[in-house]
């Protein structure tokens, strides 16, 4: 399964690069998973063409998330039950988009297949992507039934 988060904005923070870096290394070559950081811009609506873009140069079939403090609320045992039910179905890609500090347009949010919440909290995109890389590692461990996660 080809993993990508998209990132409106880039990241000029070395730690938090190390600690995503770190997470996304953890992950076996079989989920391919990349970081991509797209263009930010004035206004959600400025930087929806590169999103959508980037959506759009997905393989088929895939799975578009997008994170939103006004999104889904669950657990990791929840959310590696969606990628087990993905990878069961077919899946072939799956992006997780991460809004820049202005958010992510409604254009774009008509297209995800699930908008997920980090909780009600708003974060710096920066954090969120170390967050969802330690999210998509831990899926994985859930998934292949290794120890790192605790219930």
């Amino acid at each position: 399964m080809q993993i990508t988060i998209l990132v409106t904005g880039k990241c000029r923070d070395k730690s938090m690069l190390a600690l995503e870096k770190e997470y996304m290394g953890r992950l076996p070559a079989s989920w391919r998973a990349t970081v991509r950081e797209l263009p930010d811009g004035e206004t959600p609506e400025a930087e929806a063409d590169a999103q959508l873009a980037a959506l759009d140069a997905l393989p088929e079939p895939n799975m578009k998330v997008m994170l939103d403090e006004r999104g889904e609320q669950m657990g990791s045992r929840d959310f590696a039950a969606k990628f087990e039910a993905w990878q069961g179905r077919g899946v072939k890609a799956v992006a997780l988009l991460i809004g820049g500090a202005n958010g992510i347009s409604a254009k774009v949010k008509a297209k995800a297949d699930v908008v997920l919440a980090f909780g009600k909290l708003t974060m710096p995109h920066q954090l969120v992507r170390v967050v969802l890389a330690e999210q998509i590692y831990r899926v994985h461990t859930i998934i292949a039934g290794h120890p790192y996660h605790r219930d």
